[in-house]
């Protein structure tokens, strides 16, 4: 595989984003600004929401032990976890975007997917602070009404996730086994991006220096290696 090869298949949906908009600004110059410009307004709300949800995720990570994520979010939660996966993605602040760092720390501790889902789910279309913005402008009852009717759909569909979608499923998606590293950055694309320093080292581009020079292996990620733990 060439590197242009590899770099297009790491970065497909930017290449992608890029001949789109080549096309819109040749054919339909309107567009493409329209679009520049809601980019630009994405890319800033990212700018000021992504960090803290990524230090919330990192201390997730090194603070919250695996047992205490399993015994209320792993398989054999039951409705407890739910009923927690809920409440989770139901006080959550943020746009939804900004659930999957969480879910991710969550699964890398041993959370089940069909809590992953329910909380993903729950973070986009039932949360507290919603409920009173649709209640005061469409009405209580149709507020009600439709979070009645929304709650056992996620359920549901978390239900089937789990059946359908195994921790290995998701493991082999985010892992290349046969890869071999070149560079720092190839290492940092494969790594968490946390910072969370459970390594020894004191952030992700650090351990990525040590990956190269050989002084530890992409494994030696403690969030890795808890994803393959509960695999």
């Amino acid at each position: 595989m060439t590197k242009l090869t590899k770099l297009i298949k790491n970065y497909k949906l930017i290449f992608i984003s890029i001949v789109l908009y080549s096309i819109a600004f040749f054919t339909k110059p309107e567009i493409f600004f329209r679009g520049l410009e809601m980019t630009k307004g994405f890319l800033i709300e990212m700018l000021e929401v992504m960090p803290p949800i990524l230090i919330i995720s990192s201390l997730i990570t090194v603070w919250v032990p695996s047992e205490v994520i399993m015994r209320n979010f792993g398989k054999e939660s039951g409705i407890k976890g739910k009923l927690l996966s809920i409440f989770t993605g139901a006080i959550s602040a943020g746009p939804i975007y900004a659930a999957f760092p969480v879910a991710q720390a969550l699964f890398l501790k041993g959370a089940s997917i069909g809590n992953l889902v329910i909380i993903i789910s729950s973070w986009a279309v039932v949360k507290i602070v919603m409920f009173m913005v649709e209640s005061s402008f469409l009405g209580l009852s149709f507020a009600t009404t439709r979070y009645v009717l929304t709650i056992p759909a996620i359920l549901i569909m978390g239900y089937i996730m789990e059946k359908l979608v195994s921790r290995e499923d998701i493991i082999d998606e985010i892992e290349d086994k046969d890869i071999v590293y070149e560079n720092e950055k190839e290492v940092l694309r494969d790594l968490p991006n946390m910072n969370c320093g459970a390594c020894g080292y004191s952030n992700c581009k650090a351990f990525a220096e040590g990956v190269i020079k050989g002084e530890v292996t992409i494994d030696d990620c403690v969030i890795r290696s808890k994803a393959k733990e509960y695999a």
